[in-house]
């Protein structure tokens, strides 16, 4: 089972509190009792400069959880105007300060990404977001199958639930595939469900940030829901 940090996937679910920064809200969130930190450098405000997106991660290891470190795409959500090259080098930079690496799928950056985390020993979370929809049962399969080919520890499956028979369809998926170290979310209000329900089918992880979006429950509810959930 691949570990972030010294979180042991699997069992109880983790919970992952996405962060842009420092603030006092991280602080609060990592007191209730979230599991791992993901820096989404490409949230951060300008300047992007490698000193301050290492300073910025340096300061968020002082509450002692495991970090992700990623870099989205603005086709996978990111909002940051970033070159390929830029991005290459900030994961560069970071990937020794981590705990693990996570990259978009599509990213034609990827193989040069996973090279560098595989040297840091970073476990490496190689994902896939749709905005617009929920792919077919044969379209999520070939996202599997290529992630594990690239060289993923972990695969992440986040899509848009437009009805109730799309979350259905995801969850199913994620029983087919709780084998492969999978990490699945419907993202919408539709979808809010799949942050609570989907590790009992084998999602290794579950998502929310310090200002909730895409469906994400805030931090202290979702926690206080899997306490009681999965006692």
């Amino acid at each position: 089972m691949p570990k972030i940090g010294d979180v042991q996937l699997g069992g109880l679910p983790r919970v992952v509190l996405s962060v842009n920064g420092e603030s006092p809200a991280v602080a609060q969130a990592a007191g209730e009792g979230v599991d791992v930190l993901e820096v989404r450098v490409d949230h951060f405000d300008d300047p992007l400069t490698v000193e301050r997106v290492v300073n910025e991660v340096k300061v968020l290891k002082r509450h002692e959880l495991p970090l992700i470190g990623t870099i989205r795409g603005q086709s996978e959500g990111g909002k940051a105007k970033l070159a390929d090259g830029q991005r290459a080098e900030l994961y560069k930079k970071i990937s020794p300060l981590v705990d693990a690496i996570d990259v978009d799928l599509s990213a034609s950056i990827l193989k040069d990404v996973v090279a560098v985390a595989r040297r840091n020993k970073n476990t490496i979370i190689l994902s896939h977001h749709d905005f617009q929809g929920t792919p077919s049962e044969a379209t999520l399969d070939e996202i599997v199958r290529k992630a594990i080919g690239l060289g993923s520890d972990l695969v992440k499956v986040a899509v848009k639930a437009k009805s109730e028979s799309d979350v259905v369809r995801l969850l199913q998926f994620t029983v087919q595939h709780r084998q492969e170290n999978v990490v699945t979310i419907s993202m919408g209000n539709i979808g809010s469900i799949s942050r609570l329900v989907f590790p009992l089918a084998g999602s290794l992880m579950t998502y929310t940030s310090v200002s909730p979006t895409d469906g994400q429950i805030p931090a202290k509810q979702l926690i206080e829901d899997f306490r009681f959930y999965y006692p």
